[in-house]
């Protein structure tokens, strides 16, 4: 099954014209900060269904689990490869819906700070539809994406090839067209947005424009237990980095500017 353009709302913020900026934005840990409870919970589920499925102690269904994680860039691709568990039965069980206001921090305004990143805007996550359908939802952002790829869609020649798959980024710019469906221009800018460094780095050697957000209780962490600042730490891979969506506008000006 290939990867679908989706559109999450008729009622488009703007208008992408053919000269305009593709941005590409991660969703957890991004847009919100999942580490604060919903990560750890997303985890857990994930353990318990390791545990049943592969009758493992909860030590070692913790462990396979981070080690698919890293090993892969999702949990999933492990099981799915060496286990042959099934994608969309993982994916319902162990991703909050009906109780995912428990674990949910809100972020408002988000939808306002946002109004100023102008171009065609695609929300593009390794999360499951429903699960990410339900957090753009609760952040008010239904209306701000043109169209939206989550790991549903992202079969290519029947595998899942979720973020940071190079084959993913390639079928990306097949199509990164403009909201008239005409092609966009050879040299459009395609601006990828994400906290991961392994899905980051990936963009950019397919040629993305990355940006780094670390807006999260995570990256605070991270920054204090290695004893200087997290800003202080842009990796070759990174075009820029930010902490803030109102730094991300001021910093990044009008395409071909960069």
């Amino acid at each position: 099954m290939p990867i679908h353009k989706r559109r999450y709302s008729k009622a488009f913020t703007g208008q992408a014209g053919r000269g305009s900026r593709l941005w590409l934005f991660d969703l957890d840990n991004t847009l919100h900060d999942a580490s604060w409870r919903l990560m750890k919970e997303i985890n857990r589920r994930m353990t318990l269904y390791i545990q049943a499925r592969l009758s493992l102690d909860e030590a070692q269904a913790s462990a396979l689990r981070t080690r698919y994680w890293k090993r892969y860039g999702a949990t999933l691709l492990g099981l799915v490869a060496h286990h042959g568990v099934d994608a969309a039965d993982f994916l319902e069980k162990t991703h909050p819906i009906e109780t995912l206001d428990n674990y949910f921090l809100p972020n408002p305004g988000l939808a306002r700070r946002l109004a100023a990143v102008k171009g065609e805007r695609w929300l593009i996550t390794n999360a499951p539809r429903a699960y990410a359908q339900e957090v753009v939802k609760r952040l008010g952002l239904q209306h701000f994406f043109h169209a939206a790829i989550h790991i549903d869609e992202m079969r290519i020649h029947g595998r899942l090839r979720p973020k940071p798959s190079p084959l993913l980024w390639a079928r990306i710019r097949q199509w990164s067209r403009s909201t008239q469906g005409r092609l966009a221009p050879h040299g459009r800018e395609r601006m990828f947005v994400d906290d991961s460094d392994t899905n980051l780095r990936s963009a950019h050697r397919k040629g993305l424009h990355t940006v780094r957000f670390k807006g999260s209780q995570s990256h605070a962490r991270l920054g204090w237990r290695l004893g200087r600042p997290f800003s202080a730490r842009r990796p070759s891979f990174v075009r820029h980095q930010v902490n803030s969506w109102s730094t991300l506008v001021r910093r990044i000006g009008p395409p071909q500017s960069l």
